[in-house]
C-alpha cells in the first residue's frame, strides 16, 4: 500500500504493468476501483498509476466542507512525485475529467497526453443535465447506497447494457462507497469550478470521449471542450451513456488506445 505525502492528506495510489506512465483519475464518489474495466486492458502496455481522490477510497484527509479541484490536481502531481514519474499520460473520467482539465492548466510540462471522458468544463458555459437529474445528483447523500445507483441508472448507464454489467460496477461501488460528508465535499468543489477560459492554453493532444446517451454530462460538453482546445480530437459513442467504459467497454479501449500509442514520447 503507497501514499503519496500532502500537508493535510494522504492520497492512496498504486500501480500495475510497465512502459510510458498512464493516471487514471476516476469520478464523484467513485474509488480508484472503478477503473476495474480500463487499467488491467492498459496495463498490458503501459504503466497504469491509480489514485484514490479526497473523499474516496483509501486515501485520508481531514473532515473538510470542500474539495477543490485545484487541491486534487496537486494531489495528482504528489502522486508522481511518490511513483518517480516526471510526465505521464493523464486520463479523466467525470470529475476525473475536471481535475485532468485543472492538471493540464497548472502542470502542462507533466502532460504527455490528455483524455477527457465524459466530462464538462464547468461555470456557466457548461451544458448542465435537467433539473431533476440536478436535484437527484444532490439528494444522492441522504440516499442509501443502493438507492442512489437504481435511481441514478437511467441517467447515466446505456439503453441496452445489460443488468449484469450494472450490477457488477455496482458491487465494486458499494465496497468502496464514501461516505456523505465526503460526497458532498467533492460535489462542492465542483460548484464554482470552471476550466473553460484557459482551454485554447492546452497544448497537449487531447482525446474527448463522450456517451450521446449521457444524460448527467450531455454531451454538448464534450464538443464544447473539443472546440476550445487546439490539439483535441473527438469521439462520441452512440450507444453508450455517462458510464461508457461499462457500456461501450471495446469502443472505449480501443479509443484510448489509440489515442496513447499516437502520442508516444
Amino acid at each position: 500500500m503507497a501514499f503519496a505525502e500532502r500537508p493535510d492528506a494522504r492520497i492512496y495510489w498504486n500501480s500495475l504493468g510497465q512502459g510510458e506512465p498512464v493516471v487514471l483519475v476516476m469520478g464523484l464518489g467513485c474509488s480508484s476501483a472503478l477503473w476495474f474495466r480500463v487499467a488491467p486492458q492498459l496495463a498490458r502496455s503501459h504503466r497504469v498509476i491509480l489514485l484514490d481522490n479526497r473523499g474516496s477510497g483509501q486515501t485520508r484527509t481531514p473532515l473538510a466542507l470542500v474539495h477543490r479541484v485545484a487541491v486534487m490536481a496537486a494531489d495528482v502531481a504528489a502522486v508522481l512525485d511518490a511513483a518517480g514519474e516526471d510526465r505521464a499520460h493523464v486520463v479523466g473520467f467525470s470529475m476525473g475529467g475536471m481535475i485532468a482539465q485543472q492538471f493540464a492548466i497548472d502542470f502542462p510540462q507533466r502532460l504527455r497526453s490528455l483524455s477527457l471522458i465524459g466530462t464538462h468544463p464547468g461555470g456557466a458555459w457548461a451544458t448542465q443535465a435537467t433539473a431533476q437529474v440536478r436535484q437527484l445528483l444532490f439528494a444522492k447523500a441522504q440516499m442509501s447506497a443502493e438507492e442512489s445507483l437504481r435511481r441514478m441508472r437511467p441517467h447515466t448507464y446505456g439503453l441496452r447494457t445489460p443488468d449484469a454489467l450494472f450490477e457488477e460496477d455496482a458491487l465494486v461501488r458499494l465496497a468502496n462507497q464514501p461516505g456523505a460528508r465526503d460526497y458532498q465535499a467533492q460535489l462542492y468543489g465542483l460548484i464554482y469550478w470552471t476550466a473553460y477560459p484557459y482551454l485554447p492554453d492546452v497544448t497537449a493532444p487531447t482525446l474527448v470521449l463522450h456517451g450521446l446517451q449521457d444524460a448527467l454530462i450531455p454531451p454538448a460538453n464534450a464538443r464544447l471542450i473539443a472546440s476550445r482546445l487546439p490539439a483535441a480530437k473527438l469521439v462520441e459513442l452512440p450507444e453508450a451513456s455517462h458510464w461508457l467504459m461499462t457500456d461501450c467497454n471495446e469502443a472505449c479501449l480501443l479509443a484510448l488506445r489509440q489515442h496513447l500509442e499516437n502520442h508516444r514520447s
